[in-house]
């Protein structure tokens, strides 16, 4: 009897283990004028690094830009908070191309469509909680 209890224990808490990190994270990205090149979307779990150091993001997507509105997904996410960052590489370069004062040319956003002021949006304004499904929209900057 106390077998058939300690299993079902187990069997059930390792289903809400299993639950909890079922987290998904949908991101519409809206605002896309050019229907070409590559979006870049960035996962950030910290202030580290948002939103212009991308080697600092713990996950990013590659999509490729065949049409206005595009969808990312991260799955198997951990409860916890996070920002996205997003640009639109028109011309496919793999780099955001700035002007010489390193405002973006392309097209840009983060979540919460956070804007900065005399730079960078801030993590702060940008970082939302995830402890289920959870779907938010990027609106790109213009270029």
């Amino acid at each position: 009897m106390i077998n058939k209890v300690i299993f079902i224990m187990v069997f059930v808490l390792g289903g809400i283990v299993v639950f909890a990190q079922q987290n998904t994270l949908t991101v519409n990205i809206i605002g896309i004028n050019s229907i070409k090149g590559d979006a870049y979307v960035y996962l950030y779990t910290s202030e580290n690094g948002f939103p212009i150091e991308i080697s600092k993001a713990s996950r990013f997507k590659k999509i490729k830009v065949t049409k206005k509105s595009l969808t990312a997904y991260f799955e198997n996410m951990e409860t916890g908070t996070y920002a996205v960052s997003v640009f639109h590489d028109i011309d496919a370069n793999g780099k955001i191309n700035q002007n010489f004062l390193g405002i973006p040319k392309e097209p840009v956003g983060v979540s919460n469509n956070a804007k900065g002021f005399m730079g960078p949006p801030k993590y702060e304004d940008a970082k939302f909680l995830v402890e289920t499904k959870k779907t938010i929209e990027i609106k790109l900057s213009e270029e």
